[in-house]
């Protein structure tokens, strides 16, 4: 992957950009925040549904997403949380996860 970050546990590198891509469009319906946006798979919560994906729509923003493993029809699910860059991420989020698993 294009994507250089040392990853603190649970998070981890996607081996794949494709990872879960499939599984998130197949649950965001008409009027989700990400329905009809491509993504690419950076990262996954190793203990949980919780996965990174990269907006591809000329930004740098990403966005953690609660994968359902269910078809989606209610635009509040999956629940997701963006984030200005994969920076703004790390140091918020990626750090918070790791704290919390730790203790």
């Amino acid at each position: 992957m294009g994507t250089q970050m040392e990853w603190l546990f649970p998070w981890q590198a996607a081996h794949d950009e494709s990872n879960g891509v499939d599984e998130l469009y197949r649950e965001v319906s008409v009027g989700h925040p990400l329905y009809g946006t491509e993504v690419r798979s950076i990262a996954y919560r190793e203990d949980c549904d919780y996965a990174l994906f990269a907006l591809e729509d000329g930004t740098s923003r990403v966005v953690v997403v609660h994968l359902t493993f269910q078809p989606g029809s209610n635009p509040n699910w999956p629940r997701t949380t963006f984030f200005d860059s994969l920076e703004a991420f790390a140091s918020t989020r990626m750090v918070l996860d790791h704290e919390n698993w730790i203790r």
